[in-house]
């Protein structure tokens, strides 16, 4: 069975490997890869689909496989090169960082598809965190909501929703004025799921957690 035997072989290698080298494939990354991704779509949706039993999703801005089942049952979780945020209070980050990427977008009046991709400072973020916690009736100091998201960080960029931008090396910078980019695979994902029941029920197990 073939798939591409119409089109040229070195640009569909180059495309299948870029789709699964990193969690997101954006068109920044490579604008001519991307665009050829693009117009060919049907054929990398069919062969991911019917070899792979993946789905492949694309938009203008972002593309990505997605896997709706782990066929090695020997890896525990924390063996999977997956994003799954396992501690409650980074799902309750993520959220966060997702209503406030929505604001961005809103505040410039530009969609997620639009480069450069927004950016915002991690003191910003922080502020937004707080505020939003506080008005959920959340009881979480200052600083732990600044430990919860310096520990989240890390992991958004690794997975690639989040990229800080690049400084001097000697540019020594407050952590509250680091910045970041805003990067359009957010948009994949829903912010709703954040209502006061859902904070109350993560900090409080998250509460019990890290008790004696």
């Amino acid at each position: 069975m073939t798939y591409f035997d119409k089109l040229n072989r070195p640009r569909v290698q180059a495309v299948l490997n870029l789709l699964v080298e990193a969690p997101f494939f954006y068109r920044h990354d490579d604008a001519e890869a991307f665009a050829f991704l693009r117009r060919n779509r049907a054929e990398f949706e069919r062969f991911y689909r019917e070899l792979y039993g993946w789905e492949l999703l694309v938009d203008a801005a972002t593309a990505r496989v997605y896997k709706d089942r782990w066929y090695n049952r020997e890896l525990k979780p924390s063996q999977r090169d997956a994003f799954d945020p396992a501690r409650r209070l980074d799902c309750v980050g993520f959220l966060l960082l997702l209503e406030f990427y929505e604001r961005l977008l809103e505040a410039s009046n530009r969609g997620p598809t639009d480069l450069p991709p927004p950016r915002f400072a991690f003191g910003e973020l922080f502020a937004h965190a707080r505020d939003r916690l506080a008005q959920l009736g959340a009881a979480i100091a200052d600083d732990e909501v600044r430990r919860m998201l310096r520990q989240l960080m890390p992991m958004l960029e690794r997975y690639r929703f989040v990229r800080e931008v690049p400084r001097d090396r000697d540019d020594e910078v407050a952590d509250e004025r680091v910045l970041y980019e805003a990067l359009p695979g957010l948009y994949h994902y829903d912010p709703r799921r954040l209502a006061p029941e859902v904070v109350a029920r993560a900090l409080g197990a998250e509460g019990e957690e890290e008790g004696p």
